[in-house]
Protein backbone atom coordinates (compact mmCIF):
# COMPACT_ATOMS: atom_id res chain seq x y z
CA UNK A 1 0.00 0.00 0.00
CA UNK A 2 1.31 3.16 -1.10
CA UNK A 3 0.45 6.24 0.46
CA UNK A 4 0.77 9.91 -0.79
CA UNK A 5 1.00 12.65 1.95
CA UNK A 6 -1.13 15.99 0.52
CA UNK A 7 -0.96 19.08 2.19
CA UNK A 8 -3.88 21.41 2.10
CA UNK A 9 -4.99 25.16 3.54
CA UNK A 10 -8.43 26.05 4.07
CA UNK A 11 -8.87 29.13 4.67
CA UNK A 12 -11.72 31.28 6.11
CA UNK A 13 -13.21 34.22 5.28
CA UNK A 14 -16.40 36.22 7.15
CA UNK A 15 -19.67 36.30 5.59
CA UNK A 16 -23.02 37.89 6.35
CA UNK A 17 -23.51 39.06 9.78
CA UNK A 18 -19.91 38.06 10.85
CA UNK A 19 -20.28 34.54 10.58
CA UNK A 20 -17.26 32.36 9.80
CA UNK A 21 -17.16 29.92 5.90
CA UNK A 22 -14.79 28.01 4.34
CA UNK A 23 -13.16 29.62 1.33
CA UNK A 24 -11.42 27.35 -1.28
CA UNK A 25 -9.18 25.01 -0.11
CA UNK A 26 -6.03 24.96 -1.68
CA UNK A 27 -3.00 22.28 -1.84
CA UNK A 28 0.49 22.96 -1.38
CA UNK A 29 4.04 21.53 -2.05
CA UNK A 30 5.05 20.64 1.62
CA UNK A 31 4.16 21.48 4.91
CA UNK A 32 6.35 24.59 5.22
CA UNK A 33 4.47 25.89 2.00
CA UNK A 34 1.53 24.77 3.35
CA UNK A 35 2.17 27.06 6.75
CA UNK A 36 3.55 29.96 4.49
CA UNK A 37 0.07 30.28 2.65
CA UNK A 38 -2.13 30.08 5.54
CA UNK A 39 0.00 32.73 7.29
CA UNK A 40 -0.63 34.75 4.45
CA UNK A 41 -4.46 33.75 4.09
CA UNK A 42 -5.20 34.65 7.58
CA UNK A 43 -3.66 37.87 6.86
CA UNK A 44 -6.75 38.91 3.92
CA UNK A 45 -9.17 36.64 5.67
CA UNK A 46 -10.54 36.14 8.93
CA UNK A 47 -7.99 32.92 9.48
CA UNK A 48 -6.73 29.77 7.83
CA UNK A 49 -5.41 26.44 8.55
CA UNK A 50 -2.79 24.06 7.31
CA UNK A 51 -2.73 20.38 7.38
CA UNK A 52 -1.50 17.05 6.10
CA UNK A 53 -3.10 13.47 5.40
CA UNK A 54 -2.04 10.44 4.15
CA UNK A 55 -4.06 9.13 1.78
CA UNK A 56 -3.50 5.96 -0.24
CA UNK A 57 -4.37 6.67 -4.21
CA UNK A 58 -5.60 3.08 -4.68
CA UNK A 59 -8.07 2.33 -2.49
CA UNK A 60 -8.79 5.84 -1.05
CA UNK A 61 -8.28 5.43 2.38
CA UNK A 62 -7.21 7.93 4.47
CA UNK A 63 -5.61 8.79 8.02
CA UNK A 64 -6.62 11.24 9.89
CA UNK A 65 -5.14 14.43 9.71
CA UNK A 66 -2.43 16.26 11.28
CA UNK A 67 -2.81 19.90 12.16
CA UNK A 68 0.53 22.15 11.03
CA UNK A 69 -0.37 25.72 11.52
CA UNK A 70 -3.40 27.49 12.65
CA UNK A 71 -4.19 31.50 12.51
CA UNK A 72 -6.64 34.24 13.07
CA UNK A 73 -10.47 32.88 13.32
CA UNK A 74 -11.16 29.18 12.60
CA UNK A 75 -14.44 27.84 13.30
CA UNK A 76 -14.62 26.25 16.65
CA UNK A 77 -13.87 22.50 15.74
CA UNK A 78 -12.81 23.22 12.14
CA UNK A 79 -10.01 20.74 12.10
CA UNK A 80 -12.00 17.67 13.41
CA UNK A 81 -14.26 18.34 10.81
CA UNK A 82 -11.37 18.19 7.96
Amino acid sequence: MATKTFYVVQPYVLGKRGALKAGQAREARSAADAERLAQRLSATGAGAIAFSREVDPESDDAEPPILIASYGRVPEGAFEAG
